[in-house]
């Protein structure tokens, strides 16, 4: 009965994503005694919020068949506003929080703009976004790292529940998010939508579904969830830095494309893509144990994203095949 429930719950790409897991893990602890120990696993853990929230919104992004680069300017930007305020205003950090995220989320209303009404392809749109960001956040700091001082903002970032040792308040919120647009994605409308709109966007519009308003929800979406990235790495910095999160945007696409999340739409779970937020830093966070060149962990990173999208290649020719083979059958 036991294996029945399992098969049931777990599919085989996440199956796929639990070993991949589990052989990262015995090979860096094999690499160095210190990767397998409760301590470093909360940090890898703390170290995933970043890319963990990121990559909600560039998963529903994905599944409408959009991309969004400028994720990590966004990140950085939001990060040195709240650093900027909180010294140059007297306002409460969590209503500077709530600004910060509320003026990123320009940047998705600008993305969906260029690419719904201009027919720019994403991938150019949100280049040109990701240049703007990160130019307004040098702009905003004159080019140097803003510290932040204010303790109640400093502890946001670095709260645990339960003492030292406890849960990190910060993981506690990720998962939340997961939990909350995890239901979006399967179990209400809005979910349904997204799955028609990458599936095939012109029987969408016939049955009644505003791509347009959908996708253009889903890149600002992404924008606030970056944004918060942000603000959570100042926290845990103790400032504001331009030059922040210059990768956040492909370590989050590798994340949901490892989670099964098709480059063309119409196919993705939030459980799979925890997976792949777990795996993408389990492996990042190897590297960095085991002493890798800062410039070979380019080329490892790299590399993954590389065999997420060959995987993903393979998995839609194999989608096609039994496509072709049902539809086959049915004549």
């Amino acid at each position: 009965m036991m294996e029945k429930k399992i098969k049931v719950h777990i599919s085989g790409n996440q199956l796929v994503l639990l070993i991949a897991l589990a052989v990262v893990t015995i090979v860096f602890s094999s690499l160095n005694k210190n990767y397998f120990t409760y301590t470093n696993l909360i940090n890898i853990l703390v170290s995933s919020t970043l890319i963990g929230l990121t990559s909600i919104g560039i998963t529903f992004l994905i599944m409408t068949g959009g991309n969004d680069l400028s994720a990590g300017s966004v990140a950085a930007f939001a990060g040195v506003f709240v650093a900027w305020a909180l010294k140059a205003t007297e306002l409460s950090w969590l209503l500077i929080c709530f600004l910060a995220v509320g003026i990123s989320a320009v940047a998705g209303i600008t993305n969906a703009w260029m690419v719904t009404k201009l027919n720019i392809v994403p991938f150019i749109a949100t280049l040109v976004s990701q240049s703007i960001w990160r130019g307004m956040a040098y702009l905003l700091c004159d080019g140097k790292p803003i510290s932040v001082q204010n303790q109640g903002f400093l502890a946001f970032g670095k709260a645990r529940v339960g003492g030292a040792s406890g849960m990190p308040v910060t993981v506690i919120l990720m998962a939340i998010f997961f939990v909350i647009f995890g239901f979006i994605l399967s179990k209400t409308k809005f979910g349904r939508s997204i799955f028609a709109i990458g599936g095939n966007a012109e029987a969408a519009r016939l049955a009644g579904i505003n791509a347009n308003r959908v996708k253009t929800i889903c890149y600002v979406m992404t924008a606030m969830f970056a944004a918060l990235s942000g603000i959570i790495l100042a926290s845990r910095m103790n400032s504001g830095a331009p030059a922040a999160s210059p990768n956040l945007h492909f370590d989050a696409i590798t994340a949901a494309n490892l989670g099964g999340v098709s480059m063309v739409g119409g196919i993705g779970s939030i459980p799979s893509v925890v997976l792949g937020v777990l795996l993408v830093q389990a492996f990042n966070s190897g590297l960095n144990m085991v002493n890798v060149s800062s410039y070979w962990q380019y080329v490892a990173r790299g590399l993954l994203l590389f065999a997420s999208l060959a995987i993903d290649f393979y998995r839609q020719k194999a989608r096609a095949k039994r496509l072709l083979e049902d539809s086959m059958k049915n004549l």
